[in-house]
């Protein structure tokens, strides 16, 4: 039986991106040379990943490595698409039924969504986003708020390799997404983020995506899951055929504000 070359053994795509983008966050800069060989991978695969994560907005590629990209302040990424986001938010409000444990997500539209649930008093919340947790502030709704530490973005993600659950069952769980597309999925930006939301998921009976129509065929590099995950896609308009046939095979309804397409 022939030697396993470090090629070989190396981790998956996802797993590669996901060390570089967590010693990225560490210690603002990464080096190809250091990478292909804490990876023991070539450093032609170390440049392919960084321009993937290039690509996707999550670095910005250097001479012989990358640094951190700031993100878009959350204000302006809030104000965009803010009619759509927030028609959104009231078509998920809809689907919560009276007196519903629901899980909240990170992100803008998962925010809109928390400022239109605010107005009601007999929810039980659980979310691991600052952002939202504040909208019901003078809600008679309990709010229990996941720990852990604290990213720019205000949300909250575990400091260990396991995120502990909460002692709650989810009636529905609400998650935002960077991109959905038949192949690979529901996709996202930050690595400590999807492992809550895999977390908070497999606490709860439903599953609402509410995402607009710009995050339909995009891919970011950490993949929650496939599409089989969604029982509910929330959004503005409807997803082109390709997206539709593949949520439909997944068992997923599609709910747009002016109604809903449910899948066969």
């Amino acid at each position: 039986m022939g030697a396993v070359t470090p090629e070989k053994t190396a981790g998956s795509r996802e797993d590669r991106h996901r060390h570089i983008l967590e010693t990225l966050r560490a210690a603002r800069k990464v080096d190809v040379a250091e990478l292909a060989e804490s990876l023991g991978v070539s450093t032609m695969t170390i440049r392919r990943d960084l321009a993937e994560l290039d690509d996707s907005g999550l670095l910005d590629r250097v001479h012989g490595g990358a640094v951190t990209r700031r993100a878009p302040a959350y204000g302006s990424r809030a104000s965009a698409m803010s009619d759509e986001k927030a028609a959104i938010a009231r078509a998920v409000a809809d689907l919560v039924p009276p007196g519903a444990s629901v899980g909240l997500d990170t992100g803008t539209t998962c925010h809109a969504v928390a400022e239109v649930l605010a107005e009601r008093d007999d929810l039980t919340v659980v979310t691991n986003s600052l952002h939202a947790a504040i909208e019901f502030r003078d809600s008679g709704s309990r709010v229990i708020v996941l720990g852990g530490m604290l990213t720019p973005e205000l949300s909250l993600v575990s400091g260990t390799a396991v995120q502990e659950p909460p002692a709650v069952h989810l009636d529905l769980l609400v998650l935002g997404c960077g991109g959905i597309a038949p192949d690979p999925g529901i996709t996202h930006f930050d690595p400590r983020e999807v492992d809550v939301r895999r977390m908070l998921s497999r606490q709860a009976d439903t599953v609402i995506i509410a995402a607009d129509h710009t995050k339909f065929g995009r891919r970011m590099p950490m993949v929650m899951g496939p599409l089989d995950l969604i029982d509910i896609l929330v959004t503005d308009q409807a997803p082109p055929e390709d997206l539709q046939r593949a949520l439909t095979d997944g068992g997923a309804k599609v709910v747009t504000p002016a109604g809903s397409a449910p899948s066969a």
